[in-house]
């Protein structure tokens, strides 16, 4: 796997942090391993899938929107200790 360039730097997880692990992960059918490597993505790539499949475009807006849920869920991750397991 790929390390995380802003772990390294800062020692905390970003958004994506465990999504590699995540991916592998789901792709071997543990889907209760995935989202817990990374909940916060689990939940939010496949409603914003779903969003897309909806709409079929991605306005400013709506990337600002996502922008501050990763933001807001990179911050919480950190807050309350919600790491990736190793």
């Amino acid at each position: 796997m790929l390390p995380c360039p802003f772990h390294m730097l800062t020692g905390l997880d970003c958004p994506f942090c465990g999504g590699q692990r995540m991916v592998v992960e789901l792709l071997h059918g543990h889907f209760a391993e995935a989202f817990w490597l990374n909940p916060g993505l689990a939940i939010g790539a496949p409603l914003m899938t779903l969003w897309w499949l909806k709409h079929r475009e991605l306005t400013s807006n709506a990337a600002l929107v996502i922008l501050a849920i990763s933001l807001a869920w990179g911050v919480i991750r950190n807050l309350v200790n919600i790491a990736p397991p190793a």
